[in-house]
């Protein structure tokens, strides 16, 4: 029974699509599938949103604020402008009180004209006196803001007693006074008061009786302003930081960087299937991982030819590939080269002349920085959903990701990425992943599929890929050294082997010379059965995955690399060359 689930386990293993697999990961120095970066970047991004939140609160306290005190100036304003009208009021009925005493008790009846015109002519001056005094009383209103509104009416009402007193004994007076002849002449005449004075005595009544009103709808309006014109800056802000206008009426929108980026790049990328397979892979749960459908990116043009970049895994062993570009547009491609240790192959196929294709902009990967915005443009499941766009960061640059090549359940080598945080799915094997400018970085390899992991995939550096791509258009594959050893892990010793290899205890790492080939690259070095090499190069070398990388990566100078080995417990340096 139990052989029976290992099998099943192993046959969905093989089913399933290229990624790590999920048992039998014992290089435990391996831990980075938990990114200490991302929880970083997250923490950053939520204070920075907190940052955003007290920023915004203290803006609308500040403008509260400042609605309060404009409310507070028009107040002030409004009492400066009654007091002072109450001022005017109050010496204007003065001044005819002064005058009726005058005529009553001193003034003869052929005086009067004259005392009457004399008062009319002084009137100019007593306005501007009594301007004056209303100016002070204005100042004085200021001062005595904070009073109460009791007083105030207390006041009003005093003073609406005084001058219904104060004409009530000028009438009697009035009428008690004889008056000559040419003074009953000189009362048939027009008022020594013009209209003028009787038009502001009129409006000066009316701020009096409704100045509350009035000052509460000017209020609003000073209110409603404020907040149109907060409102407005507000919008034209989240306007700015979008970078994108759009109108009511469903008008273009104004394209960032981003945008422009992802539409350029959907001319450069296209669906990649077999010749066996189906057209689509909606109906799949999951597409088997030998590559049955995925991306390419077009990276070169010659005539009505196209080269395109995509994984080894995607062509798997077709030598002919249906390639679907523009408006599902199929022609026929040729695999011209491919590397199943670096996952990188070029196909070559012909277009239409009409056709939209066009070879996408080549940036520098060497150059990528931590965090960087990033696209993913690629055909995920398939032709059905071709150009779909991912958005995401770059979360790791250099790292070493152990791929099972033949699903043997062993690692077979290290491949040489930088980490993505953006969707990846079936189909997406081969796109392109694209920055901010356009230009394409890198192309998408594989990702972790494990349970509660999400958000780790990889991509080939585009400098690496170019690289390899020239060798398999001139070559169709790519010739790396061999050194003709079979190794295996320090870690997977028990043990007996190390006390029979007298390997020191501090030694945990490294490895594990098991045969050497004769006539080979490592018996000309000198390497025997039960050599630990712990460093190749000036690398150290944690186990053999590490040791193949290292030769590796000198596939082109292949020059030669001092290597230190432990033998029957000893430290030793040999030299291995590689031509």
């Amino acid at each position: 029974m139990a052989d029976d689930k290992h099998s099943n386990e192993e046959k969905k293993h093989k089913d399933g699509k290229q990624v790590i697999p999920k048992r039998h990961y014992k290089r435990k120095r391996r831990a980075f599938f938990h990114n200490e970066e991302r929880e970083k970047r997250v923490q950053k991004e939520r204070e920075a949103k907190e940052r955003e939140k007290e920023r915004e609160a203290k803006l609308a306290k500040n403008n509260e604020e400042r609605v309060k005190d404009n409310l507070r100036k028009a107040r002030i304003e409004k009492l400066t402008q009654e007091e002072i009208q109450h001022q005017q009021q109050k010496a204007h009925e003065n001044q005819e009180g002064d005058v009726s005493s005058e005529t009553l008790h001193s003034v003869p009846s052929e005086n009067k004209k004259d005392k009457s015109e004399f008062d009319t002519a002084n009137q100019p001056k007593q306005r501007d006196e009594d301007k004056k005094e209303a100016a002070v009383g204005g100042v004085a209103g200021i001062q005595s803001e904070k009073a109460s509104k009791k007083e105030e009416d207390n006041s009003m009402e005093k003073d609406n007693k005084d001058r219904e007193k104060s004409k009530s004994d000028t009438k009697e007076k009035e009428d008690v006074t004889e008056k000559p002849s040419h003074q009953n002449a000189k009362q048939d005449t027009p008022s020594t008061h013009s209209p003028d004075t009787h038009n502001n005595s009129a409006v000066s009544e009316f701020l009096r009786r409704n100045w509350a009103k009035i000052a509460v709808v000017i209020g609003a309006i000073i209110l409603v302003l404020l907040l149109f014109a907060i409102f407005h800056n507000l919008h034209n802000r989240d306007d700015n930081s979008s970078g994108q206008i759009s109108s009511f009426n469903g008008g273009d929108k104004k394209q960032t960087a981003m945008m422009k980026a992802a539409k350029e790049t959907t001319h450069s990328v296209v669906t990649v299937e077999n010749k066996d397979s189906n057209k689509s892979s909606v109906e799949k749960e999951a597409p088997k991982s030998d590559g049955e459908i995925g991306s390419g990116v077009v990276y070169k043009k010659v005539g009505d030819s196209i080269f395109i970049l995509t994984n080894a895994h995607v062509v798997g062993d077709k030598a002919n590939q249906n390639i679907l570009y523009d408006d599902k547009k199929k022609t026929n491609g040729k695999v011209i080269g491919k590397d199943k240790y670096s996952d990188i192959a070029v196909v070559k196929a012909k277009v239409d002349k009409d056709s939209k294709v066009k070879p996408i902009a080549i940036g520098d990967s060497n150059q990528l920085q931590l965090a960087e915005p990033i696209i993913t443009v690629g055909n995920p499941l398939g032709a059905d959903f071709k150009g779909s766009v991912s958005s995401g960061i770059i979360s790791g640059l250099n790292r070493n990701v152990p791929v099972d090549i033949d699903k043997d359940g062993n690692y077979d080598n290290l491949t040489k990425a930088f980490q993505i945080d953006a969707p990846v799915n079936p189909g997406n094997s081969g796109g392109a992943v694209v920055d901010q400018n356009g230009k394409l970085v890198g192309i998408v390899s594989l990702k972790i599929d494990m349970q509660a992991v999400e958000g780790m995939a990889f991509a080939i550096p585009v400098n690496h890929a170019l690289d390899l791509a020239k060798q398999l258009e001139k070559h169709g594959h790519i010739n790396y050294p061999n050194t003709g050893v079979q190794v295996s892990n320090v870690s997977d010793l028990n043990d007996g082997e190390r006390h029979q290899m007298k390997l020191p205890e501090s030694v945990e790492q490294g490895a594990v010379v098991r045969a050497v080939k004769d006539h080979s690259i490592a018996e000309k070095a000198g390497l025997k059965s039960d050599d630990v090499i712990v460093e190749l190069g000036g690398t150290k070398i944690e186990d053999s995955l590490r040791y193949r990388q290292v030769i590796f990566e000198h596939k082109d100078d292949k020059k030669s690399l001092s290597a230190k080995i432990y033998r029957n417990g000893k430290l030793k340096d040999i030299e291995i060359k590689l031509k």
